[in-house]
């Protein structure tokens, strides 16, 4: 299985991007409309619009090649555009797997793993931004401790 993080890890980005183009068109404006001459901080506005519009494309292609993949064996994290980084975690070394929530993250469908090895500190103790994050814990538990949990009442 394979899942990317959910888009909404890309929100603060493309906000920002937003609110530096409306601040280069206001400014603009702004300018404009009072007929005064500032040609250097609208040209400084524009070329900084520019460089957040560039970072943008670039934290959407590093969100397009980032991916985590759960095999029967391992747990990876796959990241990077030009130098790629996997991270791995056998899932025989699990020793317990949450998840949390906020209210954003129920709101727009996303969550946060917590893994816990045996007595190892691992790169992927914290995956956050999971989309779907019920089934993806439920078909994590069950390749890991052989068994979903069962339903309150099943005893």
């Amino acid at each position: 299985m394979m899942v990317r993080q959910h888009w909404a890890i890309l929100l603060p980005v493309f906000l920002q991007t937003a609110g530096s183009v409306v601040l280069s068109l206001a400014a603009n404006v702004l300018f404009a409309a009072q007929d005064v001459d500032a040609g250097f901080i609208t040209i400084l506005l524009w070329y900084f619009a520019l460089f957040m519009i560039l970072r943008m494309l670039w934290k959407l292609a590093d969100w397009q090649f980032d991916h985590l993949m759960i095999t029967d064996k391992r747990l990876l994290k796959v990241s990077g555009i030009f130098f790629r980084k996997v991270q791995t975690m056998p899932l025989s070394k699990i020793t317990d797997l949450t998840y949390n929530r906020d209210p954003m993250g129920r709101l727009l469908g996303y969550g946060e793993f917590v893994v816990e090895s045996a007595g190892q500190d691992q790169a992927l103790s914290n995956i956050k931004f999971l989309p779907r994050p019920d089934r993806l814990y439920l078909t994590l538990v069950d390749m890991t401790f052989g068994g979903a949990p069962s339903p309150a009442g099943d005893d």
